[in-house]
């Protein structure tokens, strides 16, 4: 048997440089054995063994960096293990790595929930934030300046304004026509009013209660178009004032 001398400078060389250069595991294996007493046994094993051989060594070398898992048991007690346990899930624990560092937590079911839902709401932040950027952005085409939007105000209140005015004229003809009614039914102070006369009569104040009606609810209209703009005026005024300073 021939023995490789720790002091020869070439063998010295390739073996520090196959160690610090980290070249593959096998080819590692493969130079540290041939000056080790299992020199002997390799070469009296068969070329289809020493694979086999290889991956045993290699297996446990794996084994040797396995991450330890430290976790309470249901009776509060530190317990170690090889890997992900039921209790672990349950009450919690630590990755150890081969360093003796802690490479992460393990939450458990609870904090997992938890750490889901706080992920989901920060989503929904986000997606918040970024659907009001676009309407901002929206919102800055459509009124590039405040005279823009008073214009729009203005053309929304049309509508309600015009309605106002249509039943105030209204009125104003059933107002008159029940002048003429009630002059009418003065010919009849003690008996009943003929049957025309009474329908007239009810049906004005039918229509005069419906355009009274109408009006509320237009002024009501009005009111909400005016808040809804006047809040939107002051979001505008930050949008304005931001575009300006980008500028």
């Amino acid at each position: 048997m021939v023995r490789r001398n720790d002091t020869d400078p070439a063998y010295s060389r390739k073996k520090q440089g196959t160690i610090n250069g980290n070249p593959s595991t096998l080819q590692s294996l493969s130079l540290l054995l041939q000056d080790t007493p299992l020199q002997p046994f390799m070469k009296l094993t068969s070329p289809r063994i020493r694979p086999i051989f290889f991956c045993l060594l290699l297996t446990a070398a794996q084994g040797a960096h396995a991450d330890i898992y430290l976790c309470r048991d249901a009776n509060g007690t530190l317990v170690s293990s090889d890997r992900l346990t039921s209790d672990c899930l349950t009450y919690g624990g630590r990755v150890i790595g081969a360093d003796g560092t802690v490479r992460r937590r393990i939450l458990t079911m609870k904090e997992q929930t938890q750490a889901a839902q706080e992920n989901e709401a920060a989503q929904n932040v986000a997606r918040q934030q970024r659907d009001r950027q676009r309407e901002d952005r929206a919102l800055l085409l459509r009124y590039p300046n405040e005279a823009a939007l008073e214009q729009a105000r203005i053309n929304e209140l049309n509508r309600p304004n015009t309605l106002i005015q249509d039943a105030k004229k209204q009125l104003a003809m059933l107002e008159r026509q029940l002048k003429q009614l009630n002059i009418d039914a003065q010919f009849y102070p003690q008996g009943p009013l003929p049957l025309e006369l009474r329908t007239k009569l009810d049906e004005n104040k039918v229509l005069t209660q419906q355009e009274t009606t109408l009006i509320s609810g237009q002024n009501a209209e009005i009111a909400r178009i005016n808040r809804e703009y006047d809040a939107l005026r002051m979001r505008m005024q930050t949008l304005w004032a931001r575009t300006a300073t980008t500028r």
